[in-house]
């Protein structure tokens, strides 16, 4: 694990310039430095990132530890360095940046959310989680700099490696690792390519062993996790509303289902004699849906529960020959643990029953199941009112008319998986949502405007200013702008 700290002879020069600045042109300065801090460098920053990739066709995609996941981790760790925060690196490459506080030995609030993303991915998805943390974090370090005071505890923001778990089919590697919760299944992973999580590790750069991943546990640590994360849904477009709270996150199941058939040419076999996996396939996936579509109209809306088929794989996958092998995964969530614990088991049996009837065999395997969590009621009502005081506020100097809604009435169920899920067990959770356009995510239609992210930092400004306001007299971090 490497740090940075702000040691730097040119830092503290500038620093000192930056101070006396502030002294001279009194508090008028700091509101205007903060807003444009939140106002327009998340903004620069995402679209920094969002060109960022290792497609060459254009297309948007990080995964962990490629090339161009190495390069936003390194943007990111020197944007936080420049924001004036303490910035290290962990044995599973999540980016850290600290702001200290003047208490010894307090709990971190931690704030964050992860930097790779899908195959064809927008720039908005985890990404603004992050920047937006970092600004916040910056604009409230302006003010601790202004006063010549320290916050009386830590502020620390991370951006995760891995979230989506496209390289080893396994989420949240980043977060469950930060809180000590890697499952062993992490470990038995490989890529395309047969590289294990810790072979990865090493090509990396990282220690790659069992104990160096364990290093990254902050789990002792934490006092609470707050993650900014676009809506990846249309509720808050419908409501006309820029954020919301978010009042508990869905469970989540992954099942990977094999079909297994007899391989055959295509112009000999007799189609009753066939034993077609395809077809078998195409069969289960339209009994997932029937089933899953029943389940949702009879169950309280609340539940959210939905069921989805992402991916399939046909071999030999040849247009003249009968598939003897074809995979595909199903995607189970809800609100309701129950509700989606028996919906994978009816799965499993439709699956079953399907190839006993053609005589042929089926392997349902479960590759990931997370509970279902709610945040935390404190965190939510601290949420409410940090909107509240961004929306009407002078002091922030924003225009309420850039937004619309009451959000205190308006707090939000995720049905998408989020970091906030893996840090749950260990620690209180809540999450503020940020609309985006026609619902859109996981594509590169997906957007946020600029007037909806810089309202977004200047709630979690608030948040942040509520929870840790300024009070001894310490020596203060060095920020450029």
């Amino acid at each position: 694990m490497r740090r940075h700290t702000r040691a730097r002879m040119l830092e503290i020069i500038l620093a000192l310039f930056f101070v006396s600045s502030f002294l001279l042109a009194g508090a008028s300065a700091f509101c205007d430095e903060a807003a444009s801090i939140l106002d327009n460098q998340t903004w620069e920053y995402l679209h920094d990132l969002g060109g960022v990739s290792d497609a060459t066709d254009g297309s948007l995609q990080r995964t962990f530890l490629s090339v161009a996941s190495r390069l936003a981790m390194n943007k990111v760790e020197l944007w936080m360095r420049r924001g004036g925060m303490d910035t290290w690196v962990d044995e599973v490459g999540n980016v850290h940046g600290r702001l200290e506080g003047a208490i010894p030995n307090q709990k971190v609030l931690l704030i964050g959310s992860h930097v790779d993303t899908v195959k064809d991915a927008g720039k908005f998805d985890g990404t603004l989680g992050v920047l937006v943390g970092v600004s916040s974090v910056k604009a409230v370090i302006l003010e601790t700099v202004s006063l010549g005071q320290k916050i009386p505890s830590p502020v620390q923001v991370v951006a995760f490696s891995d979230e989506e778990g496209i390289r080893f089919s396994s989420t949240f590697l980043g977060s469950r690792a930060v809180v000590g919760l890697l499952p062993e299944s992490a470990y038995q992973a490989a890529d395309e390519n047969g590289i294990s999580l810790l072979q990865a590790l090493s090509q990396g750069g990282f220690k790659g062993s069992r104990q160096s991943v364990r290093t990254a546990n902050l789990s002792d640590t934490i006092s609470s996790y707050v993650e900014v994360h676009i809506e990846q849904g249309p509720v808050l477009e419908a409501r006309g509303e820029s954020v919301a709270p978010v009042t508990a996150i869905s469970g989540q199941t992954r099942l990977s289902i094999s079909v297994h058939g007899t391989q055959g040419h295509a112009g000999t076999v007799p189609m009753a004699a066939r034993k077609d996996a395809v077809a078998v396939a195409a069969e289960i996936i339209h009994l997932i849906e029937s089933l899953c579509k029943t389940r949702a109209q009879n169950s309280n809306e609340d539940t959210m529960l939905v069921c989805t088929v992402g991916e399939i794989r046909v071999w030999p996958g040849a247009s003249n020959v009968i598939s003897s092998n074809t995979n595909f995964t199903v995607d189970i969530r809800s609100r309701s643990d129950q509700e989606r614990e028996g919906v994978v088991k009816s799965i499993s049996g439709v699956a079953k029953r399907a190839c006993f009837k053609r005589d042929m065999v089926c392997r349902v395997d479960l590759k990931h199941e997370a509970p279902a969590a709610n945040c935390d009621a404190q965190l939510i009502i601290a949420l409410n009112e940090a909107i509240v005081r961004a929306r009407g506020d002078d002091e922030t100097g924003f225009d309420s008319g850039q937004v619309h809604g009451d959000s205190r009435n308006s707090a939000l169920v995720s049905g998408a998986g989020h970091d906030a899920l893996a840090l749950h067990s260990t620690c209180p959770v809540g999450m503020l949502f940020v609309r985006c356009k026609n619902g859109i995510s996981h594509s590169p239609e997906e957007h946020v405007t600029a007037k909806d992210i810089a309202f977004a930092g200047r709630v979690l400004f608030e948040f942040i200013r509520a929870r840790n306001k300024p009070g001894n007299s310490a020596h203060n971090p060095t920020i450029h702008l």
